[in-house]
This record gives structure tokens, C-alpha cells and sequence, in this order.
């Protein structure tokens, strides 16, 4: 995963969704103790620093060192480098000890990990019977109608290609992903549950985004450059005068409890 993004992490940081507060309330409500959060591939740290208003201490750990020297800086977050492949011992001295976290979180990333050692983890380190797992991943911003329909193409056609398999899990929103956990109280599935992000963007930081994605970087590392100037020109001809714009994006969350020990 972190070779996908390891030369955009400005980008990243600058075009990514903030994700919207009710999500994060949500999950907070189930978890009934806040001392420690554990943010999985936290990249530049968008969900952490939401996490840090309502856990006490928040780990957030990524692959890329890249990624983390743009993440939002806070007292309560632990910026942690870790490798792709964690053993238990590294788990245990870069993350925490067993049966200490309250709740682990993934923003738009368990497609790139090996969901078997990744779930054996969260069951080692979170609280039992209460630990809380939430997972989520978000659609394409939607501006508006020429906008969408050219980055429809670019996204369905001409990207797809250049996509790393794994994230064909993405498509149906993480609906069939593997995700073998309790729901919380309140609830009687895992999800997914929809929310709905919102962010103000101009059409650099539209483009930015698309730099953002790995299917960028890998087809530029194979000589592919997907925004050339024409393409580019057709995008500003589409979003037209008005320099600012609302870029919605859809959220699908899954949530659940470990299983009784």
C-alpha cells in the first residue's frame, strides 16, 4: 500500500474529505470507555484529528512515512511509522498491549491489507467484550453534472486499468467485505451505514484529488499521464465561473464488537 502513495502526500492532505462529525459521534456512542483510539493507514490524519476531540489519546499509524509528515499535528496523537506486516511483538511496542484499546479505526483502507492478520490484531488489541472496530470508505466527489460525467470516464475507463486489484472491494462499498464482528448495541447488523461528507473545493483542488488516488500514481509510474492538458481543459470548461464549489461525498461505514472472549 504505502508505494501507492508515497509521492503525494500533500496532495493527500490538501484534497481529502474531512469526515463529517456525525460519523464520529456515531461511533463514539458506541464504545462506552474513550481513553484510546487506534487509527489504522491514518494517512495524513483526517480521521485522527476527529478522533482526538473525543478519545483522550489517539494512535494513528501508517506505512508512509511520506503521508505522516503532512498529518495535522495534535497533543493527544501519537504519529506512529510502522511496517506494511506487523508481528505481534511490533503490535505490542509501535500500537499498545492486549486488551487495551477501546476502538480501531480504517478510513478508505482494509482493501490494501491482508484482512486475516489485520482482524487477528484488532482482536488482540482491543478491550473485551466492548472493543468497537469501525471501518469506512467513501464514493466519488459529486459536484455537478458535467463535472461527474467527465470524471465518471476518467474514473470507469481510463484510470481502471491502472488500479491495484485490491481495490475492486471498494466498488460495493465494503457491503461483502469479510467482516467477522458483533454488532454494537443499539443495532442488529454491522452495517454499512451511510453518512454523507462535505468540502469546499476549487478545480486544483478537485484535480489534486485526483493526483491523490493510487491509480494515478501507478499509471504515472508507467509513463500514463491521465490528466494531460486537454483533459484538463475539459474539466474547467465543466466547472465553469464559480471558482468554489461543494464536493459531496457518500460514506458507507461498517461497525462492530469483538466477539465474546
Amino acid at each position: 500500500m504505502a508505494e501507492h502513495f508515497a509521492n503525494q502526500g500533500k496532495e493527500y492532505a490538501d484534497s481529502r474529505p474531512t469526515y463529517p462529525p456525525q460519523l464520529f459521534q456515531f461511533i463514539a456512542s458506541k464504545t462506552p470507555s474513550h481513553h484510546l483510539a487506534w487509527d489504522v493507514a491514518t494517512g495524513t490524519g483526517q480521521a485522527a484529528k476527529s478522533l482526538a476531540t473525543l478519545y483522550e489519546n489517539v494512535i494513528a499509524t501508517d506505512a508512509s512515512e511520506k503521508q505522516l509528515e503532512f498529518a495535522a499535528k495534535l497533543p493527544n496523537i501519537r504519529y506512529q511509522h510502522t511496517p506494511s506486516t506487523m508481528s505481534m511483538t511490533e503490535l505490542e511496542q509501535l500500537v499498545s498491549p492486549q486488551g487495551t484499546i477501546d476502538l480501531v479505526t480504517i478510513a478508505q483502507a482494509l482493501h490494501w491489507l491482508d484482512l486475516s492478520t489485520f482482524y487477528k490484531q484488532v482482536n488482540w488489541v482491543l478491550k473485551k467484550p466492548h472493543g468497537v472496530i469501525a471501518i469506512w470508505c467513501y464514493t466519488s466527489p459529486s459536484i455537478n453534472d458535467a463535472v461527474d460525467a467527465l470524471h465518471n470516464k476518467l474514473y470507469s475507463f481510463d484510470a481502471r486499468p491502472h488500479w491495484d486489484p485490491r481495490r475492486e472491494l471498494l466498488e460495493d462499498n465494503y457491503r461483502n467485505i469479510d467482516f467477522p464482528f458483533e454488532p454494537v448495541e443499539g443495532v442488529d447488523h454491522t452495517g454499512p451505514f451511510e453518512f454523507e461528507a462535505e468540502t469546499v473545493m476549487d478545480v486544483d483542488d478537485f484535480l489534486n484529488y485526483i493526483r491523490s488516488r493510487s491509480g494515478y500514481q501507478i499509471s504515472k509510474n508507467k509513463g500514463v499521464e491521465l490528466l494531460k492538458d486537454d483533459v484538463v481543459e475539459k474539466f474547467k470548461l465543466a466547472w465553469g465561473e464559480d471558482g468554489k464549489k461543494i464536493a459531496k461525498f457518500k460514506v458507507y461505514l461498517r461497525i462492530g464488537r469483538v466477539r465474546d472472549a
